[in-house]
């Protein structure tokens, strides 16, 4: 056999090997290439012809079974496409879904038979009907897409032109940070840009934000120099003098407050340089002040017990010079004024104790029985003539604004005539009512019962309450 021979021999084997194999296309494409080389003039040689006869049976019979086993799902295909074309989907969902069916087409011409002319105009029929919708989407689209281009290249303008005429005398950190937001923001609405335009778009992008970083470090770093000569006074501050280096230091530290960040990094540690150098001065301080503040609360104590008036404690603290101007003075003055308070509220109260034991030794005992010195210095002389206690307590009660309690009948006519006398008087002098009402209740008569006793002085009590702010 001869090497020509031998060659196509073996080239039919390997075929054969990839038919049985599983490997059909590449099998069929190289029979293909094979059948070529033979046919006009040139036939197969009788020794291979019943072996090439047989291998194009079996493609013959690979390609009636990959139609079989195609042929329906190609018509599934085609009425997807179909389906699609009649549903309102919003038209990126369409164009992945007509996308998907296309892919899925291309895959059964890949791994079988090459459809039909005929399906595969229908099927392509079916796609252009069902694509028309998405025609105006993705021409928008690519206007759009222009426009954010355009944008983008306008935005790029703003942030390579922000740094001209700023320096770091009249720029701060958090107008630089505030920009590089903003502009972050504006480039991220501003998509999507056509395709051939994003990488070099990124790129200048990069490149201008590249000189506000530099001027951004700029400020920082003056920022920091800054900051580290406000550490530098704190630290040549006297110890010897130390009310008026705390003085200075309280300055410094509402200066610190205006000064801008040194970055990320550096600004903790310059922090805390500087509030260690302030805690220094500080602490001698507050170990001064220790002592004034234990004998401030001595003189707070004395207070409260009244082993001291007002006065002297005033004049007292006075003399504590380096507690003046602190938050120990507030706390003091608090404390003088939470003891005026009390004491007005201890004589208010006393006050209205001791008229409520009138009103008591008046309801049980009567008029004639009262203590002398019970009887209020304002009290008026003995009216000509005497008041029931019931109408005396009745009209009490109505001064102090309250529902009267008492006799229904003597209520209603005390209501009716203390009506009328609101329409006559011209003018009343609260003072002097009060004291026509004491007067009243001090000459009255007594009740007639001890439960009618009880009322009278229960209503008396809780009218005094009410008027007590007019009491003198």
């Amino acid at each position: 056999m001869g090497d020509r021979a031998i060659n196509l021999n073996q080239q039919l084997n390997e075929i054969e090997g990839l038919f049985s194999s599983g490997h059909i296309k590449k099998a069929q494409k190289d029979l293909r290439k094979l059948n070529s080389q033979f046919g006009k003039g040139k036939p197969i040689p009788s020794k291979f012809r019943h072996k090439f006869q047989r291998l194009n049976f079996t493609a013959k019979e690979y390609d009636d079974w990959a139609e079989f086993a195609t042929s329906d799902k190609r018509t599934e295909l085609i009425n997807e496409v179909n389906k699609l074309a009649a549903q309102k989907l919003e038209p990126r969902t369409l164009a992945n879904k007509i996308n998907s069916l296309q892919k899925q087409w291309q895959n059964l011409d890949q791994h079988g038979k090459t459809a039909s002319k005929e399906k595969w105009s229908t099927f392509k029929d079916a796609c252009e009907k069902a694509w028309a919708p998405c025609k105006d989407y993705f021409a928008v689209l690519e206007d759009r897409k222009e426009e954010n281009r355009d944008k983008k290249l306008a935005l790029l303008k703003d942030i390579e032109s922000f740094p001209a005429g700023k320096t770091t005398e009249n720029t701060t950190v958090i107008q630089i940070v505030m920009f590089l937001k903003g502009v972050h923001e504006k480039w991220k609405q501003y998509a999507p840009v056509p395709d051939k335009d994003f990488q070099d778009l990124n790129n200048k992008f990069k490149d201008a934000r590249d000189g506000v970083n530099k001027l951004l470090e700029e400020v920082e770093v003056f920022n920091r120099s800054q900051k580290e000569a406000v550490i530098s006074e704190v630290e040549s501050l006297s110890k010897e003098d130390i009310d008026n280096s705390v003085a200075r230091i309280r300055e410094l530290q509402d200066h610190w407050r205006t000064l801008g960040p040194a970055g990320k990094k550096l600004d903790p540690e310059v922090n805390l340089k500087f509030e260690t150098a302030c805690d220094e001065f500080l602490k001698i301080k507050d170990k001064e002040l220790d002592e004034s503040r234990g004998l401030m609360d001595v003189i707070i104590k004395d207070l409260r017990d009244k082993k001291i008036a007002p006065g002297e404690a005033e004049q007292k603290f006075v003399e504590l010079e380096n507690l003046q101007g602190t938050a120990e003075e507030k706390k003091f003055k608090k404390a003088i004024k939470d003891f005026a308070m009390l004491q007005k509220n201890e004589k208010a109260q006393e006050k209205l104790k001791s008229y409520q034991d009138l009103f008591e030794e008046l309801v049980d005992k009567g008029s004639e029985k009262i203590s002398k010195d019970l009887i209020p210095e304002f009290v008026n002389g003995k009216p000509s003539e005497s008041m029931d206690l019931n109408e005396a307590a009745i009209r009490f009660q109505m001064f102090a604004g309250l529902d009267p309690v008492g006799p229904k009948e003597m209520v209603s006519r005390v209501k009716f005539e203390e009506l009328r006398n609101r329409f006559t008087e011209k003018s009343v002098d609260m003072g002097e009512k009060l004291r026509e009402h004491f007067t009243n209740l001090v000459y009255s008569k007594g009740t007639s019962s001890k439960k009618e006793s009880a009322d009278v002085k229960k209503a008396l009590v809780k009218a005094l309450k009410k008027v007590e702010q007019l009491l003198p």
